[in-house]
């Protein structure tokens, strides 16, 4: 097609078979009645729906096989309502669904002439477990890291506060700041594809050394946050910093081959020593990251006030 040549205006015939195709390709169920509720088409998201082929339900009247489910009263509401608004939106019964797990919304609506007469119904079931999927996927990609799944920083907050409310009577806790030693060098060397593929491995070892009550997220680049509940005491929080450094100083070997070398800096901030709150924890782990930085990499320090004093 030569550039800036107009396209070729779509004839009556295509029209009409990219109206069907779009009909019979919709994922929501989808039936055409006349004005009495006889069915004159239906599409195969209606089959995977509720079970019925198309030979069964045609010609067959779904007003009154709803009234048979329903009983007489919903039926007189619908046709009212279709009557005086032109549509009817409800949930369909159960009996006439293939699948009783998920819920599905109905909406019929009138097609209506030049004279306002109804000349036919447009049926439209709407699979509800779609939308919530669709929500519960928003909410979880809102809370966590598309690349490693973990947490992200909105989530992690959440669960920090959450454990600092449930732990106020003196119960400690530690927040382990780490940052990867060596990290940008890789990306920069083998591209950001090895890069994202190392910090998913960096994930699952990191998630190895964890308790399930634990909490590992990301806070994004090389930037990971452990947040370990009910320590007993420091040198414990100590402990699990330690085999970080160590477990991250193994070499990694990515999918094509490549092997990678990479270390750890952890700083660790101490509940409820250094912090009554999220923020202030976080912000304490950092400082004592920066520390473990300034001391040469590859090591773990505590938080200590009187380091980021004023001379």
């Amino acid at each position: 097609m030569e550039r800036g040549k107009p396209l070729a205006p779509i004839t009556t015939v295509q029209r009409l078979g990219l109206r069907a195709m779009i009909f019979d390709h919709c994922p929501d169920g989808m039936v055409i009645t006349d004005a009495r509720g006889y069915v004159i088409e239906s599409n195969t998201s209606l089959t995977r729906i509720t079970g019925f082929r198309s030979d069964e339900i045609q010609d067959k009247n779904l007003l009154r096989l709803w009234a048979g489910c329903s009983g007489r009263t919903l039926y007189r509401a619908i046709r009212k309502s279709i009557g005086s608004t032109g549509f009817w939106q409800g949930e369909m019964p159960s009996q006439l669904v293939h699948s009783h797990v998920h819920r599905y919304s109905l909406r019929i609506n009138a097609i209506r002439d030049e004279h306002e007469k109804t000349v036919a119904l447009i049926w439209t079931l709407i699979d509800d477990s779609r939308i919530w999927d669709m929500r519960r996927e928003m909410v979880r990609l809102a809370h966590h890291d598309p690349l490693t799944g973990l947490p992200n920083r909105l989530l992690l907050m959440s669960r920090l506060e959450h454990m600092l409310d449930r732990f106020r009577k003196n119960v400690p806790g530690a927040i382990l700041f780490v940052d990867l030693d060596g990290f940008k060098q890789v990306n920069d060397t083998f591209g950001h594809k090895a890069g994202d593929e190392l910090l998913q491995a960096v994930t699952t070892r990191l998630n190895a050394r964890l308790r399930h009550t634990d909490t590992l997220a990301r806070l994004g680049g090389d930037e990971f946050v452990i947040v370990l509940e009910q320590v007993a005491h420091a040198h414990d929080a100590a402990t699990v910093a330690e085999h970080i450094v160590q477990q991250l100083q193994v070499s990694f070997a990515l999918a094509d081959g490549t092997t990678v070398h990479i270390g750890a800096s952890v700083g660790i901030a101490l509940f409820p020593h250094d912090g009554t709150n999220a923020d202030q924890l976080l912000e304490c782990a950092d400082r004592a990251l920066y520390s473990a930085k300034r001391a040469g990499k590859g090591v773990y320090r505590f938080f200590e006030s009187q380091q980021f004093t004023m001379a």
